[in-house]
């Protein structure tokens, strides 16, 4: 909590599901500068749990009607991926800070809309993106802005992840893993297209290449992909080729198919090439070294198992912006989730007409 600031923002959250109680309400009900003062979802079993779990005190089944009663200064959304654009809507419609998990939403002209109505109504919008808050990670992107490796020439990237249940309507195999306390996702919640929006794209290569994005600053331009469904009815595993603003190319390749089992070896890999040297970035691993064109290589320090992916910082990040004045730079902006979701929808487009899919068509 910045040192100037002496009082709590007051923060509502829409969506008291796994992420929600999992994730963003430990997170705010232990952080000094927030506030939690309401909540809102439609299952009154899932909001009576986290209330009385979080201990908040006013609750909503409909969070049109927490935004109306209730004097708020930031809002956490935490619900599935199709409902994301009319909640930003109302929330941004009146004038609140907003942070919104991801994916930012599932059509690219959906992610402009909401930017603009953010800048329009001057207030921040942050997108669940926890990897832009590893120090690690900072330093990469600041070695790669000021042209340690040149210009950005290829880049590889790898997320082999483990979430073939949550596809297969089957979330409970996972009950040992997260060990929720309050609530875990719904069945449907990541199983079914027309809620989830699709399936390891949608759920987990929007994690990889936010982080992408936001290390090297490229902008998407063309995108060609491939997808599997395997047995279950969204995408198993993607592979998307890109082609970026200033002639670098790269592919994001991602399965959600390693074995719950497995779970220590999920990978989350960045290869990152330029004219003079080049990255290697293991985010779950920690590590992380550079190789330069003179021979010598810099290796940035580990990050610490805890801190590898802060799942905390997202919802403290908001309340930093709004107790910031001003002076807090937006680390998860809207701006750049909407790269995310050009690339993305640009992705499952090319998939269904088997073509390259320019992110100008969108």
């Amino acid at each position: 909590m910045p040192a100037s600031h002496a009082r709590r923002a007051r923060i509502g959250l829409i969506g008291t599901g796994w992420w929600g109680t999992y994730a963003h309400l430990p997170s705010l009900t232990t952080y000094p500068a927030a506030e939690v003062v309401a909540l809102a979802d439609p299952s009154a079993e899932r909001l009576a749990r986290a209330a009385e779990r979080f201990g908040v005190p006013a609750q909503f089944a409909d969070y049109r009607e927490m935004l109306a009663r209730m004097e708020l200064e930031g809002v956490v959304v935490a619900t599935p991926h199709a409902t994301h654009y009319a909640i930003a809507m109302d929330v941004l419609s009146r004038g609140v800070p907003l942070m919104l998990e991801k994916p930012m939403v599932l059509r690219a002209a959906d992610a402009r809309h909401l930017v603009r109505l953010a800048n329009e109504k001057r207030v921040p919008l942050v997108i669940g993106y926890p990897y832009h808050f590893v120090e690690q990670h900072a330093q990469l992107r600041a070695r790669i802005a000021e042209g340690a490796l040149g210009l950005i020439q290829l880049i590889d990237n790898l997320f082999a992840s483990m979430v073939l249940e949550y596809y297969r309507a089957n979330p409970e195999a996972y009950a040992d893993v997260f060990r929720w306390q309050v609530t875990g996702p719904l069945a449907t919640t990541y199983s079914e297209r027309a809620i989830a929006g699709g399936g390891q794209a949608q759920l987990q290569v929007t994690h990889s290449a936010a982080l992408l994005l936001w290390l090297t600053d490229l902008q998407p331009r063309e995108v060609a992909a491939f997808m599997a469904d395997m047995d279950v009815k969204v995408d198993l595993c993607d592979a998307i080729s890109v082609r970026f603003d200033g002639g670098a190319v790269g592919t994001l390749a991602s399965t959600g198919g390693i074995p719950a089992s497995q779970t220590a070896h999920q990978q989350l890999e960045y290869r990152i090439y330029g004219s003079q040297g080049y990255a290697l970035l293991d985010p779950i691993a920690g590590r992380c070294s550079i190789y330069y064109r003179d021979g010598s290589t810099e290796v940035l320090d580990e990050v610490p198992p805890a801190s590898r992916y802060p799942q905390h910082a997202t919802s403290r990040h908001l309340v930093d912006l709004v107790l910031g004045d001003g002076e807090v730079p937006n680390l998860s902006s809207g701006e750049l989730g909407i790269r995310v979701v050009e690339l993305l929808e640009a992705a499952y487009r090319s998939v269904a007409e088997r073509r390259i899919v320019s992110v100008e068509e969108l």
